[in-house]
């Protein structure tokens, strides 16, 4: 398997600009917490942030929402700055999918937003339309693949959530395939997944994940078809313990099996400090 064709997990507050995202869900309370993470970011980095949920879901109702996950988002609300649309860009019930339209008005709306002033746009979109008959799968599946370079290209980021309770495995799976990168189904998570010849870590590595983390990463270093690269750069946080384990178990390599780590600078800086310098199976490098 080609490690570059995997899509990469990473958390909602990872997600940089022009990144394009599918969440898969089942938890209502999870997704807002995942979106009102999501929406913070965004403010804070300057951004417009634009919420295309369903009819029920008014700002009022969004305000509440966010202030409950720890996110007092009102004011943004007021201002402009976020927005809730009950609209469905590029699909009406009578006339079907359209997905050039849905596809320029997210080139509009990019327009848009630098034009009031904003560092760029990022959006959360309810897929939940696509669930309706007479949606055809196939469409909506070639129109989430030819998203990605469209919005890398005008740096329009977004996520598009998928209710599992709503959409079968299959088309689950497809829809997952088309987006280049899967969201983290929730803040604080953790998520390892082989893709080639890299073992790639996502998430958080603390005192509630540690055991996963450990167990995973002696798993895979203990295995005949042990991984070349340790991609840890879509990691949130790593504690002083996961460096360590990183480490020991990174001793016990065969001398000859060289494993290249890569990490952002705090991460690099904190394996460090944990011994990794004399360890010379490990070959650290900024990811």
């Amino acid at each position: 398997m080609d490690a570059s064709s995997v899509t990469r997990t990473v958390s909602v507050t990872r997600m940089n600009s022009g990144d394009h995202a599918c969440l898969g869900f089942d938890d209502d309370e999870t997704r807002w917490e995942l979106r009102a993470a999501y929406a913070d970011i965004g403010l804070s980095r300057g951004e417009q942030v634009v919420f295309f949920t369903d009819r029920a879901t008014t700002a009022a109702l969004a305000a509440e929402q966010l202030s409950a996950g720890g996110f007092p988002l009102g004011p943004a609300l007021m201002d402009g700055r976020l927005v809730v649309v009950n609209e469905v860009p590029g699909y009406d019930p009578a006339t079907g999918f359209d997905p050039a339209e849905r596809a320029s008005t997210w080139v509009e709306l990019t327009d848009k937003a630098r034009y009031d002033g904003f560092s760029g746009i990022r959006v959360v979109g309810d897929m939940g339309w696509a669930a309706e008959p007479g949606v055809d799968q196939d469409l909506l599946v070639e129109y989430e693949t030819g998203l990605s370079p469209l919005f890398a290209e005008i740096g329009f980021t977004a996520i598009c959530e998928y209710d599992r309770r709503k959409f079968g495995d299959d088309l689950m799976g497809r829809v997952h395939r088309a987006h280049p990168k899967q969201a983290l189904r929730r803040i604080g998570a953790l998520d390892i997944t082989r893709a080639g010849t890299e073992l790639r870590v996502a998430g958080d590595v603390d005192l509630a994940t540690r055991e996963e983390f450990d167990s995973a990463l002696a798993q895979a270093l203990s295995g005949p078809d042990r991984p070349r690269v340790l991609d840890l750069s879509e990691l949130c946080f790593m504690d002083v313990h996961a460096a360590s384990t990183l480490v020991r178990l990174a001793y016990g390599l065969p001398c000859d099996h060289l494993l290249a780590v890569r990490s952002r600078p705090e991460q690099d800086k904190v394996i460090r400090l944990c011994g990794a310098v004399e360890v010379p199976q490990l070959v650290l490098g900024e990811g």
